[in-house]
């Protein structure tokens, strides 16, 4: 009678035993799920992230261009002012 009451406990136990495994595999489960909704909010976030930079380098290299332009554009003037400025120089001399 002792041998059969032993057997159930010890398959009790084991039940026991794989219920404890069972939830800890499913704690395990739930924290990992989590995790990796965590992570992928972070990868979404870090996505449109990279777009947006993107999109601001692509942006700024219009507004570099433009500038690059301009500044050629501007120094050409400068350089046809001072090219004036010494003809008119030149001019009002020859009139003296």
């Amino acid at each position: 009678m002792y041998q059969f009451y032993g057997r159930q406990n010890t398959s009790n136990s084991g039940n026991e035993d794989k219920k404890r495994q069972k939830n800890t595999i499913q704690v395990q489960m739930i924290i990992m799920e989590s995790d990796g909704r965590k992570l992928m909010n972070e990868k979404n976030i870090l996505d449109a992230e990279i777009r947006k930079i993107g999109r601001d380098i692509d942006r700024l290299k219009v507004e570099l261009s433009q500038k690059k332009e301009r500044l050629a554009k501007v120094s050409d003037q400068i350089i046809q002012n001072e090219e004036e400025i010494k003809r008119l120089k030149k001019k009002l001399a020859t009139l003296q």
